[in-house]
């Protein structure tokens, strides 16, 4: 037997062998449909057993194994089953296997008729079965629940179940249980629809259709990135909602990236259509909110009915054109509804992304996204994955655009089940949906489907696609629309009656042709989405708003309570001996007042009061439990047993929330997703931080696109903020530099606010002030580094108490202005080291001549405010801006002109200087003695000289 094993199954005896070897030592230790096989051997699987001992392979195996050949008290038919029986028996089972593993790659999934090349490893050949063996009985039919048949019979089933219209991948999953219950599911894919269903996905296939021939019509030439061909999605998404709303779903998110995104917002989302072509008139009027944006990038949510009445909340976050970034968005807005409305429930929302074949093979983020789907910080229950495979990309063939088999290859890493179905073929995809739910919510795992369908017109209707695709595009020229191929099947084989489905389509195009005429007739204005719930109580604020004060004080008792609580540690819990030096005995030194409080404690003082409040607090980053300098410890690991304590969850109220995560290894996906939990969470601070500020660089897709504009763009509000370690610190060109300059470049109408902090203060204040308002603004925040527990950083509780935010931090030092003659405008790290340098033996001298003036917040800057304490030097000759950062980066470029309206807003007519470094292609030199020389040379610069120094 061995010579046969290795000679004809080159594929999967090897697999078989060890599900054989594996059941005779134990039989659980086998999935149960390899029990049932192995158990169905001729009479009794022991007289196999029997055999199998006797062939030195196996004994061999299971030696290699580290088991002990099992023993069988039935040996009494030894003689009724040959050698010959059992290795046609382990042929065919490995055969059986092959389909199982391959079959999808012989399915028929290409609607377009192509038909899939032979796949040489579903060759009975391959595994020695011989033509004259095809009329042989065989039970390794067990293996899919049938009965024992012949061979011939057998490879025509496996190939009906395996190479039909639907291709499975489901043997690479790791769970026997997982496997069964989909190979169990799988086998009824092909079951009848009942009538009502198959009248539904006719409408909806109808009223996909009408939506595009109304906008091709009425805006010729407009581009709308039209469904067409991928029309299938449309009934596919309402045969998935109305079983999770059957499951007990009360909401879903439905992301989607532009093409086919009109048709669902209308039809699927429940925008109204006047509104969408109100939007394709496209007239501005002074109602509305900034700058607005293209209609196929804008979101929707509604309340609406599923397909057969269940109640359902239905959105769609917004998205720009970068495709596969809204995932992440939409992921985190789940969880943030999960948490807020269903105390964690993730049955009641459900999430469904839309992606296109191209993109989800050929962006990085769909990787990242893919590997939140279990983890604690980030699982959500599971996400529906329908990748609409339109066999082309923009202009690009998929040999050009993957090296993978399929476009959905990726979805394997997770060991999530993948289906590929042929879109022309809408009742098996009602079944595919429906065993997609239940998966969802008994497994509480992704799902994808490879939905293989065409796209009717180029990349967008202005394109020719037959430039690039000729070949392809005379195939799909004469390829019937969706709708009226699935009439034609209805009325063929389940008795519609051809003119009432035609009275279902006019009728959708009458109604729409009527809305139209309404619009065009009334003169409809554009109307800007408002937000439900929550996020309808916060207004849209302007950079005035953004300046006023913000009431952030407590109490001191109240402050020293919540201290001590931070402190207070189980007697139970080890902290780390170090730890519980320098951190926790630190701490209660400060709660009691006997030392200052630094940054780290006045950050947890903040989350703390908030908690207190009834808000909750969601921090996300690659090491925020500790924080990347161990300045936070808000999360501490037993040091004997590794159990997890959070330091502030006793501050929480029965309606707060705290999440402390360390997240993935991901820059984009991760801000991408506390981008979409912030959108949702209005109660509450949502924190991602970069474990160096120049992090966010892998991020910059959705700091431009989300963060920086999606107030103006789509009148969406959220507060999300970006702790960002800056500072130059002579470790090299990375790390260095949060890139401040960015960030700066990219404010504007009071979209966000950007700040350097010199306080311990100011964060307690700052973070405070995010969700104390009616308004809500992003926070980047340029968090320090070597001055973390400075103790010019350093603040008390009292100051907590009775100070506020302040935007701009006067010289406290100063006591007779009239003495001053030079001002030192700066921002972050660089002002503690002027501090320093005004306290060295040489330059004591001019403590009393030079005013250092902290720009704590950059944007949105406050002039008045600045020019106020400038306008009290009288005698100043000197006015400068100091900074580390090389000339081209850092805050210079923005703030320099900034400041000459300051100045003369001031009444001054000084010429505004400049120390700091000279342009330069990194953020910072590579040689840590050559930094600290830099540095000098500034800092020297800035005490000595009267006009600009560049080093």
């Amino acid at each position: 037997m061995s010579g046969n094993f290795n000679s004809v199954f080159q594929n999967n005896a090897g697999y078989v062998e060890e599900m054989f070897a594996r059941y005779s030592s134990d039989p659980n230790s086998v999935g149960i449909e390899w029990r049932s096989y192995f158990e169905g051997f001729h009479e009794g699987f022991g007289t196999a057993t029997a055999l199998a001992k006797d062939v030195a392979h196996f004994d061999e195996l299971l030696k290699n194994m580290g088991d002990a050949p099992a023993k069988s008290s039935e040996t009494s038919h030894a003689d009724s089953i040959s050698s010959d029986v059992l290795s046609f028996e382990f042929k065919v089972a490995a055969y059986v296997q092959a389909w199982k593993s391959h079959g999808h790659l012989q399915a028929k999934t290409n609607p377009l008729g192509l038909e899939p090349k032979k796949a040489p490893t579903l060759s009975p050949e391959l595994y020695g079965i011989a033509k004259s063996d095809f009329s042989r009985k065989t039970s390794a039919g067990i293996l899919l629940g049938l009965d024992v048949m012949k061979f011939e019979d057998l490879a025509k089933e496996l190939e009906k179940r395996f190479a039909g219209v639907v291709g499975a991948e489901i043997e690479h999953i790791e769970s026997p249980e997982e496997r069964a219950w989909l190979q169990a599911e799988f086998a009824k894919i092909y079951a009848p629809v009942g009538k009502d269903v198959q009248k539904s996905i006719y409408q909806e296939l109808a009223r996909a259709d009408s939506l595009e021939k109304t906008i091709a019509t009425k805006y010729i030439g407009k581009k709308r990135f039209s469904i067409e061909g991928a029309d299938a999605q449309f009934p596919a998404v309402e045969s998935y909602m109305e079983e999770c709303a059957k499951l007990g779903a009360a909401e879903c998110s439905v992301a989607i990236a532009h093409r086919g995104r009109l048709n669902f917002l209308v039809n699927v989302i429940g925008k109204p259509l006047e509104r969408l072509l109100t939007e394709f008139e496209g007239y501005p009027h002074e109602g509305l909110h900034g700058d607005c944006d293209v209609k196929y990038h804008y979101g929707y949510e509604s309340q609406r009915q599923t397909r057969f009445g269940n109640q359902m909340t239905v959105s769609m976050p917004f998205n720009p054109s970068h495709l596969e970034y809204v995932g992440c968005v939409a992921m985190g807005d789940s969880r943030a509804r999960q948490q807020i409305y269903y105390k964690g429930d993730n049955s009641k929302v459900v999430s469904i992304v839309l992606h296109g074949d191209a993109a989800f093979s050929g962006q990085g983020i769909v990787f990242e996204n893919v590997q939140m789907m279990s983890l604690d910080g980030y699982q959500i229950g599971g996400t529906l994955h329908i990748v609409a495979n339109n066999q082309v990309g923009f202009t690009t063939d998929p040999t050009d655009s993957r090296s993978s088999t399929y476009c959905t290859d990726v979805a394997k890493v997770t060991g999530s089940p993948v289906f590929h179905i042929n879109a022309d073929y809408l009742d098996v995809l009602h079944n595919l949906m429906i065993m997609a739910a239940n998966y969802r919510f008994k497994f509480k795992k992704d799902f994808y489907i490879d939905l293989v369908c065409f796209r009717r017109h180029g990349h967008n209707e202005t394109d020719e696609p037959t430039f690039t695709q000729p070949i392809l595009y005379k195939v799909i020229k004469d390829k019937p629309a969706p709708y009226d191929e699935y009439a034609k099947y209805l009325t063929s084989t389940h008795n519609f009656i051809e003119e009432e489905l035609k009275t279902i389509y006019n009728n959708y195009r009458a109604e729409m042709n009527a809305v139209y005429d309404k619009v065009k007739k009334d003169h409809l204005k554009i109307e800007q989405f408002l937000p439900l719930r929550d996020a309808a109580q916060l207004k849209l604020a302007t950079e005035k708003d953004m300046l006023q004060p913000a009431k952030t004080q407590l109490p001191v008792t109240k402050l020293k309570e919540l201290a001590l609580k931070i402190c207070d540690i189980p007697a139970t819990f080890t902290p780390n001996p170090k730890l519980a030096r320098i951190i926790v005995a630190e701490r209660k030194e400060m709660a009691d007042g006997n030392k200052k409080l630094d940054w780290g404690m006045a950050e947890l003082l903040a989350y703390s009061t908030l908690l207190n409040e009834g808000y909750s607090i969601r921090l996300a980053g690659e090491d925020a439990q500790r924080g990347t300098f161990s300045h936070r410890h808000v999360t501490l690991i037993d040091f004997e047993n590794g159990n997890h304590f959070t330091s502030i969850d006793a501050c929480a109220t029965e309606n707060s929330k705290i999440e402390v995560i360390n997240t993935l290894l991901s820059e984009e996906a991760a801000m991408g997703y506390e981008y979409g939990y912030a959108v949702r969470q209005v109660k509450g601070l949502v924190l991602w931080e970069g474990q160096f500020g120049d992090f966010a660089n892998g991020a910059q897709v959705l700091i431009d696109q989300f963060i920086a504009s999606g107030e103006t763009k789509w009148a969406q509000t959220q507060g999300l903020v970006l702790l960002l370690p800056h500072g130059m610190e002579g470790q090299g060109a990375e790390h260095s530099s949060a890139r401040l300059e960015r960030f700066l470049q990219l404010c504007a109408d009071g979209n966000m606010q950007v700040c350097n902090f010199t306080n311990a203060a100011q964060i307690y204040h700052a973070l405070r002030r995010q969700v104390l308002r009616d308004f809500r603004k992003p926070l980047i925040l340029m968090t320090p580094k070597s001055f973390l527990r400075s103790p010019r950083a350093a603040t008390t509780i009292e100051e907590l108490a009775t100070g506020n935010f302040e935007e701009i931090l006067d010289d406290s030092r100063i006591t007779k202005a009239n003495k001053v003659e030079k001002v030192l405008f700066c921002t972050g790290k660089i002002a503690l080291d002027l501090f320093d340098t005004l306290e060295k033996e040489e330059h004591k001298n001019k403590a009393e001549n030079i005013a250092i003036i902290r720009i704590e917040q950059l944007y949105p800057l406050h002039s008045d405010k600045a020019a106020n304490i400038l306008s009290r030097f009288k005698n100043v000759k000197s006015i400068a801006w100091v900074q580390e950062e090389p000339a081209n980066m850092g805050a210079w470029s923005y703030i320099r002109h900034e400041l000459d309206k300051i100045i003369k807003k001031a009444g001054f007519a000084v010429p505004l200087t400049y120390f700091g470094r000279t342009r330069r292609a990194t953020p910072a030199v590579g040689l840590e003695k050559q930094h600290f020389i830099e540095q000098d040379k500034i800092l020297k610069a800035a005490m000595e000289s009267n006009n600009s120094v560049e080093v």
